[in-house]
Formats: C-alpha cells, structure tokens, sequence
C-alpha cells in the first residue's frame, strides 16, 4: 500500500524531467521506505518478500514511467515539426505564386511573437500567434493569377475580390484541425480598431488580440521594407505612421506595449 502512495509523484517526476526525474523520486522514496522495511523484517517470510516487492515496484514504475514519458515525450515533438513543416509548406506555396509573401509571412511572425511576448500572452495565445501570423494570407491562394500579380493598382471589382482572401483563408484554416484557433484570427486580420476594416467591420474587443497585434506589425513589416515603388522608411518615420493610426488602425494598448520594445 505504502509504494502505492508514491506512484503518483514518481509518474509526475517522470513527465516533467523523464526518466532521470522518475529515477531521483523512486532513490527519494526508497531511502524514505527502506527504514520502514528493516522494521518489519524478520516477520513471516512471505511478509518479508512482500516488503522487497514494494521496493522493487518502486523502481519498476520509475523506469516504466519514465521510459513511456520520453517516447510521448519525442512523439508530440515530432508531431509538433511535423505541424511546423505543414506551416512553412502552405508558405512556400503561396510565395511560388507571390514572391514578395514568403520573406513577409516569416518576418511578421518573428515581429508578432515579440510583441506578444511584450504583451505577456501565455504559451497558448502565443502558439496561435505565430500560426496566424505566418499563414495571415493563406487565403491569397484562392486569388486569381490576374489580380494578385498585377503591378498596378486594382480596379474596384478587382479589390473586391482580393479582399476575399481574408474569407478564403478562414475556411482554408477551419478544415486543418491544429489550426482551427488561428482561423478566426486570419478571417479579422484587415479589421480595424474603429471597425473601418473589412470583412464584418468589428471593432475593439470583437477582434481578436491576435489581429490587433498582427495589425501592427502588419504595417510596420510593410513600411520597413523596400517595395517596388518606394524605398523602406526609417524607424522613427515608422513609428509616427504607427502613432498615428493608434485608436483609429491600431488598439491603443498594443501601440503601448509596441513602442517600449527597443528598435
């Protein structure tokens, strides 16, 4: 009974530290046992294996639980690649298509991570940062060549449809179930904090935290980098654009914590 006791905290050793946690618990429970055995020995002999039985399950648990929490351990990990992969992969494609998307996805998820880092998300909120940040025009999959690869500006049908993307990347993201939490996120990535965005027009605390950071760094990617009709601006004229939208583009609170990040 006593040995029963103990299964539990050399199972959590073993999930938090593997098998070397699970082994330091079960030489902890064993030094705490072993005076208890001496004490009972020399009873009946059936007793006294039962006593070394105890000790032996011990053991046999930490090794157990620690040999099964590294395997889980290693297979949620690479599942985890795996899903990362997927991530970079649906990236790839579409930057086959736009050229420009690729480099951008990956330089908006690095900056949205550190803002949210900033902002103190939890490792939940974060994880779904990333992912909306880097799949944020996943949609632009479903745009045709003619309108997303057109070096003038669009007419007013033709934004119309490029504005789908939001829609389309929403659906696209719904039928992947790891990423189902970031869907909603890339539907609200052109809302507006005033609710002069597109597509639903919401405003405030309707739109997602993840949008409103990704907005952000959304426009500071885009005005830091060099585009073909426009050299990259400077950062402090970037952070007067940024100031500027602040309570009309952007939530006041994120352009708070986006302007203590040292440049």
């Amino acid at each position: 009974m006593f040995s029963k006791l103990f299964i539990l905290p050399i199972v959590l050793s073993a999930i938090w530290f593997e098998i070397t946690g699970a082994l330091l618990a079960a030489l902890i429970i064993s030094i705490i046992y072993i005076p208890h055995v001496f004490l009972q020995w020399g009873g009946p002999f059936p007793e006294n294996v039962n006593q070394l039985g105890e000790v032996l399950t011990i053991w046999v648990v930490a090794i157990l639980s620690g040999i099964f929490s590294k395997i889980e351990k290693n297979n949620l990990r690479e599942i985890a690649q795996t899903h990362e992969g997927s991530l970079i992969a649906m990236v790839v494609a579409l930057g086959a298509r736009e050229h420009n998307t690729q480099l951008h996805s990956l330089r908006v998820k690095e900056y949205a991570l550190r803002l949210g880092c900033a902002l103190g998300l939890d490792n939940q909120k974060m994880k779904v940062l990333g992912q909306m940040a880097l799949l944020h025009d996943i949609g632009k999959i479903g745009t045709p060549d003619d309108i997303l690869l057109k070096p003038g500006q669009l007419d007013e049908k033709e934004w119309h449809i490029m504005k789908d993307h939001a829609q389309i990347g929403h659906k696209i993201l719904l039928s992947v179930s790891f990423l189902r939490d970031a869907a909603e996120a890339v539907f609200c990535h052109h809302e507006w904090y005033d609710g002069t965005g597109y597509p639903r027009g919401l405003r405030c605390g309707q739109i997602p935290l993840e949008a409103r950071i990704f907005a952000v760094v959304d426009v500071f990617d885009a005005l830091s980098s060099d585009r073909s009709y426009r050299k990259k601006w400077d950062y402090q004229r970037v952070k007067e654009e940024i100031v500027k939208g602040n309570g009309t583009h952007f939530d006041p609170e994120i352009v708070k914590a986006f302007l203590l990040i040292p440049e």
